[in-house]
């Protein structure tokens, strides 16, 4: 795509993702940003802090024009967008998303893309215990991960714009997978993790007040102030991949009920060093240059 055709990118859904990325997108390419959001008061917000350039109810009118539409909605909207708005992509554009699973995501877009347009995946990992646009920032994606998943029409120029994208938001640690790569690493990084808060919190010790919580607390619950319309949808859309690692993760606190149950002090002592060495590799592992 030619720099000197580049005038606009249309991003759907301004709540934190979308508008953190309306925010982040200023200057990129010297594009106009126009922002979609079905909240009125979400649109009188955008256009108010300047996250936007302009803002509009309907998604065909921001989609008009934009060689660079950003899907920020919950995962069963985006088909429906697409599929609804399709005579009003413009030829060449770019269809990008910022969603949280990929495999029969990336299927359904590649059955309905508009005449003349490109699919990338993207997912920028990244985001807050809180959501809404209140909540957008354009700091929200400075060093973050970037998940690029292409599919098999993706062109060469249009994963290089995505890429661009994300370097541009703030992102600094890309990594390309397909779909289904995708899908089975977030559900233990993602998807797991969330599983594992909301647990900590469905039942609790009725005893407790803030003065027995620390850092351990807060760090494992952060992320159970969570969204159920959202999270409940990842959960069912990543539905293989997170039962796998639910079963991986109960023979983990299984062994260590195990263990404690037979007050096996060098049994948990072996768990603990693998488990110390785990954490120092997995830190220590950086994503593949392409």
């Amino acid at each position: 795509m030619e720099e000197s055709g580049f005038s606009k990118i249309a991003i759907i859904g301004l709540g934190i993702i979308g508008g953190s990325m309306a925010y982040a997108l200023h200057g990129f390419k010297n594009a106009k940003i126009s922002g979609c959001d079905v909240n009125p008061e979400t649109r009188r917000k955008a256009l108010a802090a300047k996250a936007v350039d302009e803002v509009f109810e309907s998604p065909a009118s921001a989609i008009e024009n934009a060689n660079l539409v950003v899907l920020c909605v919950y995962p069963e909207l985006i088909t429906k967008i697409i599929a609804e708005n399709a005579k009003y992509f413009k030829r060449g554009a770019v269809i990008t998303d910022v969603c949280g699973v990929k495999t029969k995501l990336s299927k359904e877009i590649a059955e309905i893309l508009p005449e003349g347009t490109t699919y990338v995946g993207g997912h920028p990992m990244a985001g807050k215990e809180t959501d809404g646009f209140d909540s957008a920032s354009p700091e929200l994606f400075g060093m973050c991960g970037y998940i690029i998943t292409p599919i098999e029409s993706s062109t060469p120029e249009s994963i290089r714009l995505v890429s661009d994208m994300a370097r541009y938001v703030g992102a600094t640690r890309l990594t390309m997978a397909t779909p289904e790569e995708h899908d089975s690493v977030i559900a233990y990084t993602s998807d797991l993790m969330h599983v594992s808060a909301a647990a900590l919190c469905l039942d609790y010790n009725k005893k407790m007040n803030r003065a027995y919580t620390a850092g351990a607390f807060r760090d494992c619950t952060r992320i159970a102030n969570i969204n159920p319309q959202l999270w409940s949808q990842l959960f069912l859309e990543n539905r293989d991949s997170l039962l796998e690692e639910l079963d991986t993760f109960i023979n983990s606190v299984t062994r260590f009920k195990k263990a404690i149950e037979e007050k096996n002090r060098i049994e948990l002592e072996e768990i603990l060093s693998i488990v110390r060495e785990n954490k120092l590799t997995m830190q220590e592992k950086e994503p593949e240059k392409y």
